[in-house]
């Protein structure tokens, strides 16, 4: 399938610097083209780069679903890495969850 084009990503927040913006959305289009990825459909951001404590690698995180996933209200979370230019080195993706009110 196709990777999730940038203006298909719904996002839970507006991102005003544009430059953060464009590499958020260029990070989730790169993961989406990666064959463990590239059966989703939906994409809805949910944090622009970050780390945290339970991971301290900067990542975005991003809530993906397939057509099947999001008629059922549910989704996988992943983290998507990137180094100090914005390009993408990988992700991680979680188990299915069911959505929460606050994820869009």
């Amino acid at each position: 399938m196709s990777p999730i084009a940038r203006h298909l990503v719904q996002m839970t927040q507006r991102i005003r610097d544009t430059t953060k913006r464009s590499n958020t959305l260029k990070l989730i289009e790169e993961a989406t083209k990666k064959p463990d990825l590239a059966h989703f459909t939906s994409a809805i951001l949910k944090n622009p780069s970050h780390t945290s404590h339970s991971d301290p690698t900067p990542h975005a995180t991003a809530l993906l679903a397939t057509d099947d996933q999001a008629k059922n209200n549910k989704s996988q979370a992943v983290h998507i890495y990137h180094d100090e230019n914005h390009n993408y080195i990988g992700h991680t993706l979680y188990e299915e969850r069911d959505n929460k009110t606050s994820d869009g």
